[in-house]
């Protein structure tokens, strides 16, 4: 799913009178956009905190150097920048379209809700709040708020692939596996390169049984992009489904390739690892997933009782 940012970056304050020290400034934050606009976020970044210090009253100055710092990697000194701007100017629409941005990143979700609700009270059109409040509504599990929230977005920008898909993916969640791959298809059909999409709509494919489809479409996001490991996972779970093991273990050990701490990765591929009779790499597998993540512990073993009683009527039956 996708976060929209608002990376408007500012240069002077609308309406603000230009004092000596506010050209100062100015000319600062000028020159950090074009460092920023370059890719150059450290040299943005100096030149924006001089113009912070040239004028600490200026609320563009700490919103340009708050999306600098981001870039930079450095989230907790942009989350400040972005209070600051705030408290200078309340209706500052952009800061609080990005604060809520990184709060969401921050697994902050009630932050995330609140400043988006900001930012739709000053523009109610504003699809990337819609978006974002959608994503972090969606991050606190509240998915029939979620897809509300989708629904405007997609009501606001019917010619955006990325609308499309995070309704889908929302849909998919509920359970609606046909409205996910309506939804998806739609996303394919603006951006054929959607790799996400691709996937989603393979994996919804798959719940309803059509694991042809489900195949390509999985296929086809490999294609696209080969580090994309969430569709080595699902293309590993319809091998297994198949009962391809073979096939199954290398698509699990390329997402843990990718994504060495998935849990999961780990426990299916141990899952296929024990339905070739290779008990020890099984254990291997098992052993590193409970290491990351401690409390799978009781689902685990069951399925490994699972596997294993399947194993047990295959012997039977020889």
């Amino acid at each position: 799913m996708l976060l929209w940012l608002a990376l408007l970056l500012l240069s002077c304050p609308s309406g603000y009178a230009q004092t000596g020290r506010a050209v100062t400034a100015n000319s600062y934050l000028e020159r950090g956009n074009e460092w920023f606009a370059k890719r150059e976020y450290a040299r943005a970044e100096a030149d924006f905190t001089l113009a912070v210090a040239t004028d600490p009253n200026n609320a563009d100055a700490y919103y340009n150097r708050a999306t600098a710092r981001d870039q930079l990697g450095k989230l907790a000194e942009s989350l400040r920048d972005y209070d600051r701007a705030l408290q200078l100017n309340p209706r500052f629409l952009e800061a609080w379209v990005n604060r809520g941005a990184l709060r969401y990143r921050l697994s902050d979700m009630d932050g995330a809700i609140h400043d988006n609700n900001k930012a739709l009270g000053l523009n109610p059109k504003l699809a990337k709040a819609w978006n974002n409040r959608g994503l972090a509504r969606g991050g606190k599990g509240d998915y029939a708020g979620a897809l509300a929230d989708f629904d405007r977005v997609v009501e606001l920008t019917p010619k955006s692939a990325e609308a499309y898909n995070n309704r889908g993916v929302v849909r998919f969640k509920l359970g609606d596996d046909d409205g996910a791959i309506r939804d998806q298809t739609q996303a394919i059909k603006l951006q054929p390169d959607f790799v996400e999409a691709w996937n989603v709509r393979g994996a919804a494919r798959q719940l309803k049984g059509d694991l042809a489809g489900a195949l390509s479409d999985y296929n086809q996001a490999i294609t696209l992009n080969l580090r994309f490991h969430n569709t080595w996972f699902n293309r590993g779970t319809l091998w297994k489904l198949k009962g391809e093991w073979t096939r199954a273990e290398a698509d699990f050990t390329e997402a843990i390739a990718l994504h060495p701490q998935w849990a999961d990765a780990h426990a299916q591929r141990g899952l296929v690892r024990l339905m070739q009779n290779r008990a020890a790499e099984a254990q291997q597998d098992f052993d590193r997933c409970l290491e990351l993540n401690p409390k799978s512990r009781a689902s685990l073993e069951q399925k490994i009782a699972e596997v294993k009683r399947q194993l047990a009527v295959t012997r039977a039956r020889r």
